[in-house]
């Protein structure tokens, strides 16, 4: 393992670079192989319609070192090229299979940056062979550049292997995995360039994709290009090509990864990259050709700058440790996701997008992503957000609204919208039944105003009667952006009290639906309290408990408890109940509960006064002495 990181260290995964259009604009454009080559001066262009011969491991490890070999792959425009370079060994990264050392010896490709990203996948071989794909690389290189070269024979192993997802949908039946299954064991970065979003929101995006299934992804803003259209036949791959691997396209918001084709089978199969692209296993992903404007030197890590265009040409079906797995044919349903965005009363602004199945963590970012994008600013604000899910399993609709206030409507957008998709998207989070989504809305009103208002105040009356109703006056003070001419909100509530409410010092308390307000705590138990919500049975048992767990954060709850209120307290061993004036449990009054909302705010805070409760008024002594005995 110390070795394996050792060598891990000064590797980069040699991967993705990302820019494009929606489908609609990329059937309009040029095409882009009219590229005048005449200007090229590095690599000897390699004719189409040649294929390359698979070099298989048992006859690369006879090779003598320092072998002459050759990098297939795309410097400018859509013609492959090929680049000099020579075979050193082989070497055992720890990844489940051997890879091969080699270096570059073409000096011209050096100059202009050398091993560059986005050449991943490129086929290397002896002259018309492939014995694999270049896959890693050294940061911080010095000429001449090594880098690793994934083996063809574990990228072909790709093809067959049977991935957990494929285990997860077929028949429920005693099954050991196969032993193409493997441990991965280490991260490797891939560069995932996202259109549309400001660079400084990298790191937020990137604190929010972490963990396991996010060690393969590194986030990088992109500024997109102009596509170009198809060339007449845009369906043929071979060796060499690039392509574009899509996670999510749409008005605002384009992610897609970018590498190069390893070798192309007679069914139209094809493996990719030489490395995961997020190591999902099965997967769902679109394919789109690509076309390379040159590299971009940079003393880390060079990159292709190149763009997606045409239409999509195939799905990736597998995403493994040695490689990505791809059919060419009919691309792979999406995920509709629309955005509407509007500030306060003006216009409505609409954006749409799709979203790839098995990626749909990236619907929070695209919402939150479009925002940003219209909105044009850093202000805080409010904003009222309604998120429309609808599924394939159900013709039940979710939909849930929030309001948030914050300095960064951003992230407070992101958070929610992903809490609400993983509740059914997460198969951790969702117990009940597979929840696949057809379509998503998300509607967004944006205010300056930060609708935010305090309990402030509680005006009680001296005395209360039983039999009778008393009215409260529950004061509110209201951030300085939300007032309409007056400085506080006022609110009048009026209970009614039964005649057996209990006499003495009873407590009014006041409380919100904030979920950081800790600072009261209610000692009236229901009795119901500490039932177990029972688990949901199927899809739409668990849309009604959602429904029923929404609530509105301008609620305020009023709670009148009398002063023979039991206080129970199951967690104890010898549960106890505090009783006055000798009551039993039986006669002991319950509390009186009603609730208020306060329109287009989020409600903070808590308190609560004394209230004496006192017996009816007996009449005057004077007229005790006029009333006549019968």
């Amino acid at each position: 393992m110390k070795h394996f990181f050792t060598f891990t260290s000064i590797a980069l995964m040699v991967l993705l670079y990302i820019g494009c259009s929606s489908d609609v604009e990329q059937d309009q454009l040029n095409n882009p192989t009219q590229i005048d080559t005449t200007g090229l001066f590095i690599g000897a262009p390699l004719k189409d319609g040649v294929p390359l011969e698979n070099m298989y491991e048992d006859e690369v490890r006879n090779l003598m070192d320092k072998t002459r070999v050759q990098i297939v792959t795309v410097l400018e425009g859509t013609s492959r090229v090929t680049l000099e370079a020579r075979y050193r060994g082989v070497r055992d990264f720890g990844l489940g299979f051997p890879v091969y050392e080699c270096e570059l010896q073409d000096n011209a490709a050096e100059a202009i940056g050398g091993i560059a990203q986005g050449m991943s996948g490129s086929p290397v071989g002896p002259p018309g062979r492939v014995m694999g794909a270049l896959a890693y690389g050294n940061t911080f290189s010095k000429s001449p550049t090594r880098f690793w070269v994934t083996s063809i024979d574990a990228m072909e192993s790709s093809v067959a292997r049977v991935t957990f997802g494929d285990l997860l949908d077929a028949e429920r039946v005693p099954a050991a995995p196969s032993s193409g299954i493997h441990t991965d064991f280490s991260p490797v970065k891939t560069p995932l360039m996202i259109t549309g979003i400001q660079s400084h929101r990298l790191e937020q995006l990137t604190s929010y994709l972490k963990g396991e299934r996010f060690q393969y992804l590194e986030l990088f803003s992109s500024v997109a290009g102009s596509p170009a259209a198809p060339p007449a036949d845009t369906s043929r791959l071979e060796a060499g090509d690039m392509i574009g691997v899509a996670v999510a396209t749409g008005d605002v918001v384009n992610a897609i990864g970018y590498g190069t084709v390893t070798q192309v089978y007679d069914d139209d199969t094809f493996v990719a990259f030489g490395h995961p692209m997020n190591g999902d296993g099965k997967t769902s992903l679109p394919v789109y050709r690509a076309v390379v404007n040159g590299i971009v030197p940079s003393l880390q890590a060079s990159y292709k700058s190149a763009y997606a265009y045409g239409n999509p040409i195939g799905t990736i079906t597998k995403d493994l440790t040695p490689a990505i797995v791809g059919k060419l044919g009919s691309p792979p349903a999406m995920i509709p996701v629309k955005v509407a965005y509007q500030v306060s009363d003006g216009n409505v602004i609409q954006k749409h997008h799709q979203v790839a199945y098995g990626q749909e963590v990236f619907i929070p970012v695209i919402a939150a992503i479009t925002m940003d994008s219209i909105r044009q600013e850093l202000s805080p604000g409010t904003i009222d957000a309604t998120v429309t899910l609808r599924f394939k399993e159900t013709e039940t609709v979710y939909t849930e609204s929030f309001r948030s206030t914050s300095s960064s409507p951003f992230i407070d957008l992101l958070f929610n919208v992903d809490r609400i998709v993983a509740s059914f998207g997460n198969i951790f989070s969702n117990s009940a039944s597979k929840a696949t989504l057809t379509e998503v809305s998300i509607e967004i009103t944006d205010r300056p105003q930060i609708m935010l208002a305090a309990i402030h105040e509680l005006v009680v009356p001296e005395e209360i009667t039983p039999g009778e109703s008393a009215t409260f006056k529950v004061v509110l003070l209201p951030h300085w952006t939300a007032t309409n001419g007056s400085r506080k909100i006022e609110k009048e509530v009026t209970l009614d009290i039964p005649d057996n409410f209990t006499k003495g010092q009873a407590r009014l308390s006041v409380t919100s639906e904030d979920p950081f307000d800790d600072l009261f705590f209610d000692f009236s138990f229901d009795e119901n309290d500490g039932e177990e919500t029972p688990l949901p049975e199927n899809l739409d048992e668990l849309i009604k408990q959602m429904e029923d767990g929404q609530t509105d954060l301008g609620i305020i709850t009023i709670t009148l408890t009398p002063n023979d209120a039991g206080f129970d307290f199951p967690f104890l061993d010898d549960p106890f109940t505090f009783e006055n004036d000798g009551l039993s449990e039986d006669d002991q009054i319950p509390p009186i509960e009603t609730q208020i909302v306060i329109d287009g705010f989020i409600i903070t805070g808590s308190m609560e006064k004394p209230v004496n409760v006192i017996d009816k008024e007996s009449p005057p002594i004077e007229d005790i002495d006029d009333m006549q005995v019968e």
